[in-house]
C-alpha cells in the first residue's frame, strides 16, 4: 500500500467517522412489549381486532398499598383515598378502579343507588365493612387481600399511547406516590415496566461500552504490554462500533433490551482480526521481511481465513433474522452489519496505519518462550500422545451432551429478564402473592351459530360453566365478564342484597334482568366487556404467572375439560392476550433458532468444502464446532435452564463466533500443505503458529462475554454465560479433537516429528 493511499483512508475513515458520531446523537433508548410480540401472525392480528373491539388488555397501572396493622384503620383509609384522589390528575388516565370506587348498587325510585364498599369516615361501620367484603368474597383477591392487610387499585389508560405519552403516565405516578409514605406501595403494569427497563437499557448501554474500552485494553496491555500494541487495535474496534452506532441513529434503530449489548460484543468479536493479522505481520518481520512486504504477506494469508471467519460470525448473527420477533430480528441484523465493518476497518485503516508508522518494538521480539507458546505446545504435544483419550472424551462430552438436550425444556415468564431480588421484580411478586396476580388472562367468547346472542339461556349456563372452570380449575382472578353484568343488575334488583349478586335461574326474573342491561348499552363498562350486538364478549381477568409451559398444560386441561364433559353448543372461546403471544413466539422462536442453525450449518460445510475441494474437510470444519453447541445444550438441561428467547438466540451467535477458530486452523494447515510439509508436520506447524492466536482471541471473546454475566438482565446474562461456555469448549475441541481428525483423514501415523 502505498503512503498516498493510506493517508487517504485514513481522511476517509475520518470524515465517515465524523458523519457517525453525529448521527449517535440522534440515538434514542426504547423499550416496546409489543415488539416482542410474533410478526406476521394471525394470532396477532385476532389480537388486534380483539382489542379493537374491547379494550386492551395491557394498558393499565397495578397500585398496591399494605398496612401491617390491617386495612380497616382510619389513617390508612383516608391517606390511601387521598392517594387514589391525587391518582386522578394523572394525564392520560382513562378510568380508575379502587376500593373506593366499587360498590354495590340498589335500583331506587329515582334509578340505581350505590353501595359503597368502604366507609373510610365513619370508623364505626369498619367492622361491618370487613365483614360484609369478606364475607362474600367478591372483591377478595382483586381489590381486597385474602389476608386484610393489602389494597390494590387499577389505573386504566388510554390506549395506543406514544412513548411520550407513555411516560408521562409513569412520571405523573410517581410524582404522587413519592408524596406518600405506607408499610409497603407497590406499582406493576405496562407504563412502568416500560419506563424501568428503558432505565436499566440506557444504564447497561454505557456500562458495556466503558467496559468494552476498558476490557479490551487490559487484554491487549496482557498481550502486547505496549502503547502501540493498545493504541492500534483499540482504534480499530472502537471506530467499527461507533460506525455502527451511527448507522443506527441514521436508520432511526433506537437502543432497545437486545441491542444494549452489541458495543461489548463488536469491540471481543472485532479485535479477533486484528489480533490474527498482527500477529502474521508480526511474524513475517521476524522473519527478516520489511514492512510493506510483511503486511503484504500477512494480508494474503490471513486474509481469506479472515474474511470467512467474518462471513460465519455475520452469518450466526444473521440466523437471527429468522426470528418473528422484531428486536430479535434487529440484533441479527446490526450485528451483522457491524461485523463487517470491523472486517473493513482492519482491511483498510489497519493496513494504512501500519503503512505510515514505524515498525513497533514488540514485533521483534520472539515469543517462543511466552506462555502461550508453551500451552499450545503442551495441547499439541497431549493430543498427539492420548489420542484415545481425545476421542474417548469427545464422545463422552457429546453422549453426556445428548442426555442432558433430552431435559431441556421450553419455558417462559413475564419478568424473566428481571433477576431475582430486583425491585420491580418484588412489586410483580407481590400481586401474584397478595391478589390475584399480575399476568393478564384474555379469552375471546362468541355465540355459536343458531343462538339468537349471548343472553340466551343456553349461553348463559355455558358461559357459567366456563367462568366455573375458570376461577375453580385455571385459577383466574379478577375475573370480569358479560355475567357480572346480570350479577350486578340481578342485586340492584334485590336491593342491593349481597346474596342477590348471581345470576338467576332461567325464568321471568332472569327475563327482567336481561331488559334492564340493555339500558347500559352506551356505558364504558358495557362496552370493554361486550359488543353491541351481544354476539362476543371478554372474560378478562388476572392470573399469577406460572409460565408458560404451565400455562400451555392449563390451556390443554380447559380445552380437554370443557370437550369431555359436554361440549359447547351454544358458544366457542378462544384464548388470546399479550401473555399468551409471548408464550407462543417463545415457542416459534425456539424452532426458528433451530432451523436458522441448520441453515448456518449447512452453509460453513458448503463453504469449507467449495475451499478444500473436500467433502471430508467440509465434514471435519463442523464436528469440532457442534460439539461445543452440544455441551451447552447439555448444560442447559442439567442446569435446569429453559430454552426461551434469551437463550435460543446464543446457538446462531455461538456458532457463528466458535467456528471461526477452525477456520483460521485449516487455513494455515492448508497454507503448510501448500509448501510441500507432510500431514504430521503441516498440523504440527498449524498447532504451534495459528493455536496461540486462536486462544488469545478466545480468551478475549470468552471475557467479553463473560462479562454480559454481568447484565441484571437475564437475557444479556444468559447469552454472556452460555456463549462463554461454548468457546471455552470451541478451543478445546479445536486444538486437541481437530489435529487428530486431520490426521484420520490423512492416513497419517505420529511420527517422531510429532513429539518434538
Amino acid at each position: 500500500m502505498s503512503k498516498t493511499l493510506a493517508w487517504l483512508i485514513i481522511a476517509s475513515v475520518l470524515a465517515l467517522t465524523v458523519g457517525a458520531a453525529y448521527q449517535i446523537t440522534k440515538l434514542r433508548f426504547d423499550y416496546e412489549f409489543e415488539n416482542f410480540f410474533p410478526a406476521g401472525d394471525s394470532s396477532l392480528d385476532f389480537y388486534h381486532d380483539y382489542m379493537d373491539k374491547f379494550s386492551s388488555d395491557v394498558d393499565f397501572v397495578l397500585v398496591a398499598l399494605r398496612n401491617e396493622d390491617g386495612i380497616f384503620q382510619e389513617d390508612f383509609l383516608l391517606k390511601a383515598r387521598e392517594l387514589r384522589k391525587e391518582l386522578n390528575g394523572v394525564r392520560n388516565r382513562d378510568r380508575i378502579i379502587s376500593p373506593f370506587d366499587a360498590g354495590d348498587f340498589a335500583l331506587g325510585p329515582f334509578g340505581p343507588i350505590e353501595i359503597p364498599y368502604l366507609h373510610p369516615d365513619d370508623p364505626t361501620r369498619y367492622a361491618a365493612d370487613s365483614a360484609r367484603i369478606y364475607a362474600y368474597d367478591k372483591a377478595v383477591g382483586s381489590l381486597f387481600s385474602p389476608d386484610g392487610k393489602s389494597i390494590s387499585m387499577v389505573i386504566q389508560i388510554e390506549p395506543n399511547l406514544s412513548k411520550i405519552e407513555t411516560d408521562s403516565v409513569y412520571f405523573d405516578i410517581q410524582n404522587v406516590v413519592s408524596n406518600y409514605e405506607f408499610d409497603e406501595l407497590h406499582l406493576a403494569g405496562k407504563a412502568i415496566g416500560q419506563a424501568y427497563y428503558i432505565e436499566q437499557i440506557r444504564y447497561e448501554f454505557t456500562f458495556f461500552f466503558v467496559l468494552g474500552v476498558i476490557l479490551i485494553t487490559l487484554v491487549l496491555i496482557l498481550i502486547y504490554r505496549s502503547v502501540w500494541g493498545v493504541i492500534v487495535p483499540l482504534i480499530v474496534v472502537l471506530l467499527s462500533v461507533i460506525w455502527l452506532l451511527g448507522i443506527m441513529g441514521l436508520t432511526g434503530k433506537p437502543i432497545d433490551i437486545m441491542t444494549a449489548l452489541l458495543p461489548l460484543v463488536l469491540f471481543v468479536v472485532g479485535i479477533s482480526d486484528v489480533i490474527h493479522l498482527l500477529s502474521r505481520f508480526f511474524e513475517e518481520i521476524r522473519n527478516g521481511h520489511a514492512k510493506g512486504k510483511a503486511i503484504m504477506i500477512a494480508y494474503k494469508q490471513v486474509g481469506m481465513a479472515t474474511f470467512l471467519t467474518t462471513v460465519t460470525t455475520g452469518l450466526g448473527f444473521f440466523t437471527l433474522v429468522t426470528s418473528s420477533i422484531i428486536p430479535v430480528r434487529q440484533l441479527g441484523i446490526y450485528a451483522a452489519v457491524g461485523v463487517f465493518l470491523a472486517f473493513a476497518l482492519a482491511f483498510s485503516l489497519l493496513p494504512a496505519i501500519l503503512t505510515l508508522t514505524k515498525v513497533p518494538k514488540l514485533a521483534y521480539k520472539e515469543p517462543s518462550s511466552s506462555l502461550w507458546n508453551k500451552v499450545v505446545r503442551q495441547m499439541f504435544r497431549f493430543s498427539m500422545r492420548n489420542k484415545r483419550v481425545v476421542y474417548i472424551g469427545s464422545v463422552a462430552v457429546a453422549v453426556t451432551s445428548l442426555i442432558g438436550i433430552s431435559l431441556v425444556r421450553i419455558d417462559n415468564f413475564l419478568l424473566e429478564d428481571i433477576g431475582e431480588g430486583d425491585p420491580h421484580r418484588g412489586s410483580f411478586e407481590f400481586f401474584e402473592k397478595n391478589f390475584a396476580g399480575a399476568r393478564p388472562f384474555e379469552m375471546q367468547i362468541e355465540v355459536q351459530e343458531g343462538e339468537e346472542n349471548l343472553f340466551s339461556d343456553a349461553a348463559i349456563d355455558e358461559m357459567l360453566r366456563v367462568e366455573t372452570y375458570l376461577k375453580e380449575d385455571y385459577g383466574v382472578g379478577f375475573l370480569i365478564s358479560p355475567l357480572n353484568l346480570i350479577r350486578t343488575v340481578n342485586q340492584a334488583l334485590n336491593g342491593g342484597q349481597d346474596q342477590a349478586y348471581k345470576v338467576p335461574e332461567a325464568g321471568p326474573q332472569r327475563e327482567k334482568v336481561l331488559k334492564l342491561i340493555s339500558k347500559f348499552e352506551k356505558r364504558p363498562e358495557f362496552s370493554a366487556i361486550m359488543t353491541s350486538d351481544y354476539r362476543e364478549a371478554r372474560f378478562s381477568g388476572k392470573i399469577v404467572d406460572y409460565g408458560g409451559r404451565h400455562t400451555k398444560m392449563l390451556n390443554e386441561r380447559m380445552a380437554q375439560s370443557l370437550r369431555d364433559e359436554a361440549p359447547l353448543a351454544a358458544i366457542n372461546y378462544r384464548l388470546t392476550g399479550m401473555a399468551l403471544l409471548i408464550d407462543q413466539n417463545n415457542e416459534t422462536l425456539s424452532m426458528n433458532m433451530m432451523t436458522g442453525l441448520g441453515i448456518a450449518f449447512a452453509v460453513v460445510a458448503l463453504i469449507m468444502g467449495l475451499l478444500y475441494r473436500s467433502v471430508i474437510i467440509a465434514f471435519i470444519s463442523l464436528i469440532p464446532n457442534m460439539l461445543p453447541l452440544m455441551a451447552v445444550g447439555g448444560v442447559m438441561g442439567f442446569t435446569g435452564i429453559d430454552l426461551k428467547v434469551a437463550t435460543s438466540i446464543i446457538f446462531g451467535i455461538a456458532f457463528g463466533i466458535a467456528v471461526d477458530d477452525s477456520i483460521h486452523y485449516l487455513s494455515k494447515y492448508r497454507l503448510e500443505r501448500l509448501k510441500g510439509r507432510s500431514p504430521i508436520w503441516a498440523i504440527r506447524r498449524t498447532s504451534i503458529s495459528t493455536g496461540k492466536a486462536i486462544i488469545i482471541t478466545s480468551l478475549i471473546l470468552c471475557a467479553g462475554f463473560f462479562a454480559l454475566a454481568t447484565s441484571d438482565f437475564t437475557s444479556t446474562y444468559y447469552v454472556g454465560l452460555l456463549v462463554s461456555v461454548t468457546l471455552f469448549f470451541a478451543v478445546l475441541a479445536d486444538l486437541l479433537l481437530l489435529p487428530l481428525l486431520l490426521m484420520l483423514v490423512s492416513g497419517q501415523r505420529k511420527g517422531k516429528r510429532g513429539d518434538e
